[in-house]
């Protein structure tokens, strides 16, 4: 698998994760309203991405135990960085928006969060060099440290965010009207978009049919 794919796949598994424990914060916490807009907005890139894995032809048989453990361990990367992206939105919110938390990193508001990233992007590109180019057993090998204190500093990460999102549960709301609106619109857009997916699906259906039916006349 591709370092690039290896690494958005992490990515956006933990961000899909990150979000529905959002959705349930705030259905359970804060206002239903936001929690159920959240879902159906998500609802459009979860299909999307749903889609996408189905028609993908890559077979991940193919690979070598060492190349599906590579990949593992920077799909892991991508996992951190997810974790460090959503403190560094729910920072932004608590600290710009909400003003209600100050910025405990002796560096402050933004350097703390260029602090961080001035970990994780050697820790990427080493994790990369490590597994992608060397491609040796010794080198694999030594990603695998480099990945569990990468997840240790996500995990850390994801616990501040989770704090941070607490001021979003506590301070943002809609009213039912507005909400009602809202989810109106969201919900027809995802009707739209459900029609557009199912078309192409359909014409992908279609065109493989009509490619295997040429190849038995051949």
């Amino acid at each position: 698998m591709k370092p690039v794919k290896s690494l958005a796949i992490g990515f956006l598994l933990t961000s899909a994760a990150i979000s529905m424990y959002s959705i349930i914060a705030l259905i359970h916490g804060g206002d239903a309203w936001l929690g159920l807009l959240y879902l159906m907005i998500l609802a459009i890139p979860f299909s999307f991405g749903v889609f996408q894995w189905r028609k993908r032809t890559f077979d991940a048989s193919k690979l070598s135990l060492a190349g599906k453990l590579g990949s593992i361990l920077f799909a892991l990367q991508g996992a951190t960085l997810a974790c460090w992206a959503y403190d560094l939105a729910t920072t932004f919110y608590a600290i710009n928006v909400a003003r209600i938390a100050t910025e405990i990193n002796p560096l402050g508001w933004p350097l703390g969060a260029l602090g961080a990233l001035s970990y994780y992007v050697p820790t990427v590109v080493l994790s990369y060099v490590l597994i992608f180019r060397l491609k040796a057993k010794v080198s694999l090998y030594a990603a695998i440290p480099i990945t569990v204190v990468a997840l240790f500093m996500g995990s850390m990460n994801l616990n501040a965010g989770m704090g941070n999102f607490t001021f979003f549960i506590w301070t943002t709301s809609v009213s039912g009207s507005v909400g009602y609106d809202l989810m109106t619109l969201v919900v027809a857009v995802d009707f739209a978009f459900a029609a557009v997916l199912a078309f192409v699906s359909r014409g992908r259906v279609i065109e493989m049919r009509r490619t295997r039916h040429l190849q038995g006349k051949l």
